[in-house]
């Protein structure tokens, strides 16, 4: 466990932090404001975070008179969270900010075949990384992003890498046990949908993953569906396995590389085994989305993978879905709606989005009081 005292922090205290992380330099009467909280409340919240290291506080600049507005910052290194990734042949710790700065970081690149052995890396590079995280951080929570299946109430997982291990293991309380902060646990499909509600321009859409599987996230009305055990958008299932299976390992087979390292970029015009497998690869996926669109009824897609952003364009360029109804009744209600959009995602680091899950989780509560008054 972290040698370090627990933080605890008012539901109050919670929410300023949001607030002046979602707009720095924000004035004192507008977190009030904007908190639908008194000015009394906000001032005996905010002195303890600035006593404490959290938050600074400086004058405005204002060529009025008057005493100047106070403006608050939040202060860099001193809260962070712990985000880790597992998928069958890596494992990654980062330990980031509440602004998103990477403060430290360790990794491990291998097969796994063995939970144990998996997570006795993990342990190692856990480590590692607090060895070097600076003496004033305090950790607040962790996240972990995992390439496999929930079970248990998305308390427990089932990998690729050791199934019947890891799904006997429990990686919640073993990570709590050694940071002594909450934990919370995602597959990679769902973690990168979740981390793309902040940006996304749509309340309704679909993140399909591509890994050394195919995984996936729905997003309804800007919330993330979570399903019973935490597995809702496995589109991976739409896809029949074989050699065509548009996953990471056939994309570097068809370019002929052993890593991504080696990549050199897209020839534009000839036709070599890695076109034809992009072709292949968008009529597969295309028939997934058109699939999914039927039941779900969104407005975009996302895939992401970290294959190389001009590869994932090239895919994306080859993308077609029709909007629902499309052809059903003809005449002038042949196209009624929309075509969904189709956006690329380069994501080569799932550990940094751990990182904010394990952030939205430590605000959450607080977004949820002070909204309730």
């Amino acid at each position: 466990m972290l040698d370090r005292a627990p933080l605890e922090l008012t539901d109050h205290q919670r929410a300023i932090i949001g607030a002046v992380l979602a707009q720095p330099q924000i004035r004192r009467g507008e977190l009030s404001d904007r908190l639908g909280i008194s000015a009394q409340t906000t001032m005996r919240a905010v002195l303890p975070l600035i006593e404490g290291g959290i938050l600074t506080e400086v004058a405005a600049i204002s060529g009025g008179r008057g005493k100047p507005a106070r403006q608050l910052g939040f202060v860099p290194a001193s809260l962070a969270t712990v985000g880790i990734s597992l998928a069958v042949d890596r494992v990654r710790v980062e330990i980031c900010d509440l602004a998103g700065h990477v403060l430290a970081s360790a990794s491990q690149a291998t097969t796994y075949d063995s939970a144990a052995v998996q997570l006795g890396d993990l342990d190692l590079l856990l480590g590692t990384a607090l060895d070097d995280l600076p003496a004033t951080t305090q950790v607040i929570g962790a996240g972990i992003s995992v390439q496999g299946y929930l079970m248990s109430g998305s308390t427990r997982f089932a990998a690729k890498a050791d199934p019947v291990g890891w799904s006997q293991i429990d990686l919640i309380g073993h990570v709590h046990q050694r940071l002594g902060v909450p934990v919370q646990l995602m597959n990679d499909g769902r973690t990168l949908a979740s981390s793309l509600i902040r940006s996304s321009p749509h309340q309704d859409f679909i993140c399909l993953h591509i890994g050394s599987g195919i995984g996936g996230g729905v997003v309804s009305k800007g919330n993330l569906v979570p399903g019973v055990n935490g597995n809702a958008g496995e589109i991976g299932a739409l896809f029949p396995a074989g050699p065509d299976r548009p996953v990471e390992t056939a994309f570097l087979q068809a370019a002929g590389l052993k890593s991504w390292a080696e990549w050199q970029g897209m020839k534009k015009g000839e036709t070599t085994a890695l076109s034809a497998f992009l072709d292949r690869s968008g009529d597969a996926i295309s028939d997934a989305i058109t699939t999914a669109l039927a039941l779900l009824d969104f407005e975009a897609v996302y895939v992401c993978s970290r294959m190389p952003k001009d590869l994932l364009s090239a895919l994306g360029d080859r993308l077609h879905v029709d909007p629902i109804g499309t052809g059903r009744f003809g005449g002038p209600l042949a196209a009624t709606n929309a075509a969904p959009l189709i956006h690329t995602r380069h994501v080569p680091n799932h550990a940094q989005l751990a990182c904010r899950m394990a952030l939205d989780a430590f605000l959450a509560p607080a977004v949820t009081t002070i909204s309730k008054g």
